[in-house]
């Protein structure tokens, strides 16, 4: 009951017709209970926008101070809740941080979901690159500092104005960069549109699914940001690995297979969209809300399924990856892969690399 609450209250927030009682009969109680429901998240989210305000004016008026740092602060962020692609946008960056500027770089992240930290931590520990998890972003910057890092690259610091950061870069799902353009509760906006006037760069994210909006979508943001730096990236399958096993696979493995997908991510429809550029046939599709803390019954239902359907390749993401590594999977007759993604650039990137060159050249002297 309590996910299909929060699922139900998430479709009002992005104005859908599904949710929780948006089946049969009770089509008419959804839609009736949704007129009374509405209003009282548009006045909550008032007193949101009032908070968000006036904890940004105290900042800027430095009632409250920001501490600077010794080290370059990168914020990764958004303006939105969730599925703007932070996380794959962090793992890049703080690559091509380490590979183009050879220095030690570092990521911090709050850690809302063990998934998402653990994930970090897999694909940057190899290269050197220090993950610290916690809420304290002062403490973690001079942590940073002690472990010889020479930038901190924060995921999700646009709303923390404590540390000062000298690159904001926010990121924006191109197939829905404002959702309904009202602030939570009523909508998904964090903030309010004018404040991308704050960033150094905005990424639209997703653009291969939202090609025909992107002109009036960077339109827009021109008009409400003029002159800001604006990157088009997209998510592009790289390979898998046996969530079992951790043998890695190539892309050809799964092409033309019929396949399950499994996925408790904010945008399951753009990880469906991820998965059929690798030419595969999705006979499954089984969905959660994000986060969803994956039980044995839960496969248990998805592998019966799959039998029935004659699937026995079940496709999920590295972030769902991490949790369902936690069950008892014993040996069977179905394949686990999780798909590898990579965030691409494919338009701006000289303009992003020379913006981090000024950064590096500003801490270097």
């Amino acid at each position: 009951m309590m996910l299909s609450l929060r699922q139900y209250i998430h479709d009002l927030m992005h104005d859908s017709e599904n949710g929780l009682l948006s089946r049969g009969p009770l089509d008419v109680c959804k839609h009736l209970t949704g007129q009374v429901v509405k209003p009282c998240l548009l006045i909550l989210s008032y007193a949101y926008s009032l908070l968000v305000k006036a904890h940004y004016f105290f900042y800027k008026v430095n009632l409250l101070k920001s501490y600077k740092s010794q080290i370059a602060v990168i914020s990764v962020g958004n303006i939105t809740l969730g599925g703007t692609g932070k996380t794959p946008f962090t793992i890049m960056l703080a690559e091509r941080l380490t590979q183009k500027n050879k220095k030690k770089t570092s990521v911090l992240i709050r850690g809302y979901g063990e998934d998402e930290w653990k994930m970090l931590e897999d694909k940057l520990g190899k290269h050197g690159i220090k993950v610290f998890v916690g809420r304290d972003r002062v403490k973690y910057a001079k942590l940073a500092l002690q472990y010889g890092a020479c930038s901190l690259i924060l995921d999700d610091g646009f709303q923390h104005h404590r540390l000062r950061r000298d690159l904001d870069i926010v990121l924006l799902d191109s197939t829905n960069p404002f959702g309904n353009r009202r602030l939570f509760p009523r909508g998904i906006l964090r903030e309010p549109l004018d404040s991308l006037r704050r960033a150094d760069i905005v990424v639209l994210t997703k653009v291969d699914k939202a090609k025909e909006n992107i002109p009036a979508i960077a339109d827009e943001i021109k008009k409400i940001a003029p002159g800001k730096t604006i990157i088009k990236a997209i998510h592009k399958p790289k390979d898998l690995f046996d969530i079992r096993t951790g043998g890695e696979k190539e892309l050809a493995f799964i092409a033309g297979k019929k396949v399950c997908m499994l996925s408790a991510i904010c945008d399951a429809s753009y990880f469906k969209h991820t998965v059929e550029m690798s030419r595969v046939r999705i006979g499954l599709e089984f969905t959660f809300p994000d986060h969803y803390p994956y039980r044995m019954r839960d496969l248990n239902r998805i592998f019966k399924e799959c039998k029935r359907e004659n699937i026995d390749t079940i496709i999920t993401t590295e972030k769902d990856a991490v949790k369902l590594k936690k069950l008892t999977l014993t040996e069977s007759e179905f394949k686990i892969l999780a798909l590898r993604i990579e965030l691409e650039i494919i338009e701006g990137e000289e303009e992003l690399d020379d913006g981090l060159h000024r950064l590096h050249m500003r801490y270097s002297r």
